[in-house]
């Protein structure tokens, strides 16, 4: 703390030297070389971000002549590493007044004043000692100044705080401070080895805390002081000084020094000239504006003392005294004061060991009207505790209301409280202290203006005994709870016994109207109404209740809710049960009936819940049941965990549904309409198995899409960032279209199917992992199965247009599908498809290939056509393909094959003479044992089919060997159909040729 204070003079003076030597310097014309200067300087010195605008600097005479006044605007200092981005200071403004005689001939620079103007300072110290206060850099400047050699000194007539703030966290005490107004002026000559600091503070709102615990809170504090500094500041002797927190003042007498690894102290307190009013002013919520309304009357006496030395293993030894001496006080517009006002507390502490601390609250006694409370306690050691107490009160509660009004709510009946403990707490060895304790209230009433109807006729009697200590040994009865509310009674018994093994006995019966209680008791951030009704009884153990001995566990009775309403802040939907009725043992309640809606859901349950009890009071327990459920509309969508993503899509609001890990449900639904997403399911029903986070769908039926659906398998959401899925779909005549707008698997490897006019059905096994949109994460598909076609006809495509124009083939623009059986297998981004029958108009064609996640098409269509039926330009591919340039046979068929490449958005299409058409096509229809375009690659590598099929593909390589103007255009054109056809016509045409010779011979 010592060097810390001399560098933080160091550290002031230096930057007050720096500014006026820079003022100088005409700061208009030099500024951008002055903060350069200054930084670079402060860089040297100070291990922080030092914030300030030259543009903001202001140099004056005329102020305070023949003083100098310098001032610099949004001064602020950012801490770096291990405070790195907090805010140590920072200012609106920053003064400094300096004589002009002394800066030219003295020989010492004397500072007239320093103002900071709502400055904010925020000192954190860690736990390890090191603080964000200590942020100058050590060089050999310092080393001098610390052997008394320095050259540099200054002096300071005065400085002053402007509505600031002051936040002081050290974590290695703990403790906190917190001003707020804090407005502080002092004076003081630092040049000096002895002298007076003298000061004056205010500060509006003061917290103080200490080992997690508040002491001062919102309070108002004035402080003059007289103080002398001496041994090089580190011993400050008290003189003159009046400390005052609201209206309650002290002194101080003694002193404080600051020692290298340690504090020592000598200081007296005591309270002069107060009364009972001014110890008042510091109960929380008195010191109002009308505080000074406040009749009272009484004698005060405060006292005490902090002797010894303070550090991280040893406290000062502490004295407090307080007096109070037949004092009163009384709200001026009330008619009941608070009489005969006792107090007698001493806190003791001879040697700074805190367990030797005695509490002895000899005395306190208080009428609140005509109602007495006595009270004393000895607490003679903090651990473990010693307790020697005793509470007595006698309370009108109507007498009461009327000298504590609290706006909206009236009360009245009589309470009583007798309650004595002597003996040890020791928490870790379950010891409490002796206690015979009762409490009993008659004649209760409450009524809130909230809500008309009151709570009457309220009354218990309970006790607590405990003769021992032990904790096993402790009774505690309550005994005829009853009340009375708009009509219903509901009467309760508890006996409960054995704190280290709770054992009770409890019976209840009656009615409550939920809306009712929460009018009088509100629930923050929730609405709740309905009536409950019950009869129970239970009795038990919670040892046995852990170890599920139900047996044990003699519990029994029915309960009914009607008209039960739940809506809350961070609930999108309310819960509403039109009626409920339960009946219920040890080892299950039997739901009879329960009827209601969650948000646009409506429910209808039956069924048994099992381990009910161990759900409730257990830990990581499992809650059992078999349920029968039935709804006409289940709006899944409302039910969905929020999600971050920040598409737009309809789906970007929604989440994963999650399956909770503590449930072993079976659910037995039956639903007519079920919204999920943006589907629509009707006629649901099958069975749900819930358990350990996993849903198991068995038997699960619906229509949707025009068509039938059964699913089995399994919806995981164990880990939640990942939900994953592996289900068995059994699909029976659902529209191709609407598959393809609704499902975005089909939209991905199947977007043709949007084209088609039709209807499929399928018996497919499909896995993989949910977006958190619930939206399949399209790169973890995987599947398999078989779809049935019984009638479909696609029109108007890319993909026949292409083929068309390549074969010229007459009547060839729709494509029919009829009792099509298609094997397929999703793997690795990748849609395949055995070989399978279709119509080119009247043309049958044999196709197989697949479909990449990315709308890439590596597909071969076969057909024999009648070579009358060919166009010149197929003719005469065949005969530059044949030897002698034959011509194919008008009346007979010819066997046409061709590769379909490119993208769904632009394919590519190309004949394939046999020998290549063979290769590419075994290539294609095995692409299913590794799937991809990497894979057809490596099925055509080192075959004549290579060149044709990277073309296809658009894998191949190009190499521009010209560098022309024209080749560079060419590169440039967009790649067509006619492009690639020419290109594998002319590139192919020798090894076409060698393949038709090879064939012949």
């Amino acid at each position: 703390m010592k060097k810390a204070l001399k560098w933080t003079f160091i550290v002031i003076g230096g930057l007050v030297v720096l500014i006026l030597a820079a003022a100088f310097i005409i700061p208009i014309v030099f500024k951008d070389d002055i903060q350069a200067a200054i930084k670079k300087e402060l860089a040297k010195s100070v291990n922080a971000d030092v914030m300030f605008d030259v543009d903001k600097f202001n140099l004056t005479l005329f102020r305070n002549f023949p003083n100098i006044t310098a001032e610099l605007n949004d001064l602020g200092v950012i801490n770096r590493a291990p405070f790195e981005g907090d805010v140590l200071f920072a200012t609106e403004k920053f003064e400094v007044e300096v004589n002009l005689k002394e800066i030219l001939f003295g020989s010492q620079l004397r500072l007239k004043g320093i103002t900071l103007v709502r400055p904010k300072i925020n000192v954190i110290v860690m736990e390890d000692g090191r603080a964000n206060y200590d942020i100058a850099i050590p060089s050999s400047d310092t080393a001098k100044t610390e052997e008394g050699s320095s050259e540099f000194s200054f002096g300071i007539d005065h400085w002053e705080i402007q509505d600031g703030v002051l936040v002081y966290d050290d974590k290695s005490l703990p403790f906190y401070m917190e001003l707020k107004g804090l407005n502080h002026s002092g004076s003081g000559d630092f040049t000096q080895d002895v002298f007076d600091l003298q000061t004056k503070t205010i500060a509006d709102t003061v917290n103080v805390g200490y080992g997690g615990t508040m002491y001062l809170t919102d309070k108002h504090v004035e402080i003059d002081a007289v103080i002398s500094i001496a041994e090089q500041y580190t011993k400050y002797t008290f003189k003159e000084n009046t400390a005052k927190v609201n209206d309650f003042a002290m002194s101080f007498d003694g002193w404080f020094k600051m020692n290298e690894k340690d504090f020592g102290m000598d200081i007296s307190f005591k309270s002069p000239e107060n009364s009972f009013k001014s110890l008042l002013s510091l109960v929380p919520g008195m010191y109002t504006k009308s505080f000074d309304n406040i009749e009272t009357k009484g004698e005060l006496a405060f006292n005490g003392f902090v002797k010894g030395t303070y550090s991280d293993k040893q406290m000062p030894a502490f004295n407090v005294n307080l007096l109070v001496k037949d004092a009163m006080f009384k709200y001026p517009d009330l008619p009941t004061p608070i009489n005969n006002i006792n107090v007698d507390l001493l806190v003791d502490n001879k040697d700074g060991v805190i367990d030797n601390t005695v509490i002895d609250l000899k005395k306190l006694h208080l009428d609140f009207g005509t109602n007495p409370v006595d009270a004393k306690a000895l607490i003679t050691k903090m651990y473990p505790t010693n307790i020697d107490a005793n509470v007595m009160a006698k309370l009108n509660l109507a007498e009461l209301s009327k000298m504590f009004p609290m706006e909206g709510l009236d009360m009245k009946g009589n309470y009583a409280l007798n309650l004595s403990a002597k003996g040890v707490y020791d928490s870790l060895k379950k010891v409490i202290p002796a206690i015979d304790a009762s409490m009993s209230l008659a004649n209760g009433y409450v009524k809130s203006s909230q809500f008309p109807i009151p709570i009457e006729d309220l009354k218990f009697n309970s006790t607590i005994k405990n003769a021992s200590g032990k904790m096993a040994e402790t009774f505690i009865t309550v005994k005829d709870l009853s009340m009375l509310m708009d009509g219903e009674r509901f009467n309760a018994n508890l006996a409960l016994q054995n704190l280290d093994d709770y054992t009770w006995d409890l019976k209840a019966k009656g009615g409550i109207d939920i809306e009712k209680i929460t009018k009088i008791f509100p629930v923050e951030g929730m609405n709740l109404a309905g009536k409950v009704k019950a009869d129970l009884e239970t009795k038990g153990k919670y040892s046995d209740l852990q170890a599920e001995k139900y047996d044990r566990l003699p519990t029994s009775g029915t309960a009914s809710l009607t008209d039960f309403k739940y809506t809350a802040k961070d609930l999108p939907y309310a819960v509403t049960l039109s009626q409920a009725t339960m009946v219920f043992d040890p080892k299950k309640i039997d739901l009879q009936k329960l009827e209601g809606k969650i948000g646009r859901s409506d429910i209808s349950v039956n069924g048994s819940v099992l381990n009910y009890l161990g759900y409730v009071f257990g830990k990581n327990q499992t809650i059992k049941g078999n349920v029968n459920f039935s709804s006409g509309l289940l709006d899944l969508n409302e039910f969905m965990t929020d999600t971050e993503t920040t598409t737009t899509t309809d789906t970007a609001s929604l989440g994963v549904l999650p399956v909770p890990d503590n449930i072993d449900f079976v659910l037995k639904s039956n639903i007519q309409k079920v919204v999920f997403m943006d589907y629509n399911m009707t006629n649901a029903s099958g069975d749900v198995i819930v358990k350990d986070g996993v849903a198991n769908l068995s038997g699960l039926k619906f229509n949707m899409l025009g068509g039938g659906f059964v699913v089995n398998g399994t919806y995981n959401t164990k880990d939640i960032k990942h939900p994953k899925y592996d289900l068995g779909l059994k699909i029976d005549g659902v529209s191709m279209k609407e598959a393809a707008n609704k499902s975005s698997i089909v939209q991905s490897y199947a977007p043709i199917a949007g084209l088609i006019n039709g209807k499929f059905s399928t018996d497919f096994k499909l896995s993989g992992e949910l977006l958190p949109t619930m939206m399949p994460n399209m790169a973890t598909v995987s599947g398999d199965g078989l779809i049935k076609i019984a009638q479909a006809a696609l029109t108007q495509s890319k993909l026949i247009s292409g083929i068309t124009s390549l074969t010229k083939l007459e009547n060839s623009d729709e494509v029919t599908l009829k009792d099509v059986l298609m094997s397929t297998s999703i793997k690795d981004g990748r849609l395949n498809v055995k070989p399978f029958d279709v119509k080119f108009g009247n043309y049958k064609t044999n196709v197989a290939g697949s479909t990449g996640l990315d709308g890439s098409l590596a597909y071969l269509l076969k057909m024999d056509v009648p070579a009358g039926k060919l166009g010149a330009e197929y003719n005469a591919f065949i005969a530059k393909n044949t030897a002698g340039g034959a011509k194919a046979d008008p009346n007979g068929n010819v066997p046409v094959t061709i590769a379909l490449g490119g993208n769904y958005n632009s394919p590519k299409a190309s004949l394939v003479s046999e020998e290549q058409k063979a290769q590419v096509k075994e290539a294609v229809t095995n692409v299913a044992k590794e799937e991809g375009t990497k894979a057809l690659e490596k099925a055509v590598k080192g075959t004549d089919a290579e060149k044709i099929v990277g073309d296809i593909l658009g894998t191949n390589k190009k190499k521009d060997t010209t560098k022309t103007a024209a080749a560079d255009t060419a590169k440039a054109k967009p790649v067509t159909t006619e492009d690639v056809q020419k290109k594998v016509e002319d590139e192919a045409k020798q090894k076409i040729q060698n393949f038709l010779k090879k064939k012949k011979n």
